[in-house]
């Protein structure tokens, strides 16, 4: 069987008091890698961000979307490796497949930056992705649920196991992924004025990502990821309550909320 990533639903990645109405966009099913190992799974599109296995989102009302409430640390007290499985790395020709994947998804986010600044951002005349691995993480549920159970805050360990929280089960993380935008130079000229250029830690809410952003004058921006990202994820609930993983997953990505927000609100 051919390798695929599935199908990446695109949620905008905005403040969670403004929700954007942007539809989910699909990439197709992406085939360039030789690997047999890639998720055939639906997964939500996050951009460049740190959205890893374990963090917990918050759905909001009147659906205006989902926001990440908590990261993994606030969980656990121990390392990270204590609950997240980190997958092979596919070191494999992936430009073809990501740019086709940010390409669909543009209009709602590559980085973690203002939402204005990302309206920018689609503006874009082309986008070329390449990375040099990507792979799976998964979440061990059974440690993650010791975690919870140790929790000293009670509310938060009672919404968790009671299912009113979503937790990114899986996470598709990409090392070396550089993205290489060019523009209109009546538009390069407002984004690079406004994201500037050199080493950056970009940061909205609590998503973030260490970037490097390179200009060409204003036609041409590559931002290079400083540090390993995560670029898509799944997500499941906790408890009793929560139904098997996969319709858990096609429900948080239902029409009613595809929006993620980067902000509580």
């Amino acid at each position: 069987m051919g390798p695929r990533i599935g199908i990446l639903l695109a949620v905008a990645l905005a403040g969670c008091s403004a929700g954007m109405a942007n539809r989910s966009r699909t990439s197709g099913e992406l085939h360039d890698c030789q690997a047999d190992d890639f998720a055939t799974g639906h997964a939500v599109f996050f951009g460049l961000s740190n959205l890893g296995p374990g963090t917990v989102m918050r759905r909001q009302g009147g659906g205006k979307g989902v926001c990440p409430e908590y990261l993994v640390e606030r969980v656990t007290a121990h390392p990270r490796s204590t609950v997240v499985h980190l997958g092979v790395d596919w070191n494999c020709a992936l430009g073809d497949s990501l740019a086709r994947t940010f390409n669909a998804n543009r209009a709602v986010g590559m980085l973690p930056v203002d939402p204005r600044l990302n309206a920018q951002l689609a503006r874009a005349s082309r986008v070329g992705v390449t990375a040099d691995s990507v792979r799976w993480d998964d979440l061990l549920t059974a440690p993650y649920q010791t975690a919870v159970d140790r929790l000293n805050d009670g509310g938060l360990k009672a919404d968790l196991l009671g299912g009113r929280y979503w937790v990114v089960s899986r996470a598709l993380a990409a090392t070396g992924i550089k993205i290489t935008v060019g523009f209109d130079q009546s538009i390069g000229a407002g984004v690079k004025a406004a994201l500037g250029d050199g080493p950056k830690n970009l940061q909205e809410g609590k998503v973030a990502a260490r970037v490097n952003l390179a200009w060409k004058g204003t036609t041409e921006l590559v931002i290079t990821a400083l540090s390993e990202v995560y670029i898509a994820g799944q997500f499941k609930k906790l408890g009793a309550s929560s139904s098997s993983p996969t319709s858990e997953i096609v429900s948080a990505v239902g029409s009613s909320w595809q929006t993620l927000q980067r902000t509580g609100g």
